[in-house]
């Protein structure tokens, strides 16, 4: 367990350091909770291995290699129970790359690869921050995932059904609407189209962001101002 609480100060230090999370850092409380299991290691089902551990957790959900979880919620409620508690973060003792996060349930991610650190935020902006993902295919159709007719319930996309819920307010004057991903609009916020995992009909904040790719370390402006406002709902502020 040496290992286990070391990986736990390493990764949630992390994100303690970045925004917004380092403005309440000090009124944020994470508990380390030792749950041994006979084997180590999540099941990775594309390669045949399969391992008895606490926390069942498995790569390849919904058949996507990088995609990892557990569908043993119960059981991760069961230990989680011992403390209180607002978010679950499952860390995964693996050199892989992959995670998972599901808002108000948990959030997963491996412990050892050297993407951890940046995957753990994208995670935790899905499991405690309800944040969109914001990469998208271009050969993915829109409705595929989201009705195009309606506003998604996620703060960081939009369809422009009900933007003026969403960041608006945060959008620099002679900024153009929808922005163009270039350079000269790169570290604005803006309207980009593509995101929510398809590139055309909804649309995100900033060209880059955590949310869209493991190049940038920390969420944009959109993405930290959700965040804190449910820091400030979970502080009852």
């Amino acid at each position: 367990m040496e290992k286990f609480r070391a990986d736990v100060l390493r990764v949630m230090g992390y994100i303690l350091d970045k925004p917004p999370f380092n403005k309440y850092r000090d009124r944020i409380n994470i508990y380390a909770i030792e749950a041994p299991s006979q084997q180590s290691g999540p099941d990775v089902p594309g390669e045949h291995i399969y391992n008895n551990t606490v926390a069942g957790s498995t790569y390849y959900t919904f058949d996507v290699d990088r995609y990892l979880t557990t569908f043993d919620y119960k059981t991760l409620c069961n230990y989680a129970a011992t403390v209180p508690y607002d978010q679950i973060y499952v860390l995964i003792n693996s050199t892989r790359y992959g995670g998972g996060g599901f808002y108000n349930f948990y959030t997963a991610c491996t412990s050892d690869n050297y993407l951890t650190p940046k995957v753990s935020m994208h995670e935790f902006g899905h499991g405690f921050g309800g944040l969109a993902d914001e990469y998208y295919n271009a050969e993915v159709a829109g409705d595929e995932f989201y009705n195009l007719t309606i506003e998604p319930w996620e703060p960081n996309i939009t369809t422009r059904v009900a933007f003026e819920e969403k960041w608006p307010g945060m959008i620099d004057a002679g900024t153009p609407e929808p922005t163009p991903r270039i350079e000269a609009w790169k570290g604005k916020v803006g309207l980009f189209e593509g995101g929510g995992y398809v590139s055309k009909g909804i649309f995100s904040p900033v060209m880059d962001c955590n949310m869209k790719s493991n190049n940038p370390d920390t969420y944009c402006p959109v993405c930290q101002k959700a965040v804190e406002r449910r820091i400030l709902k979970v502080l009852d502020e």
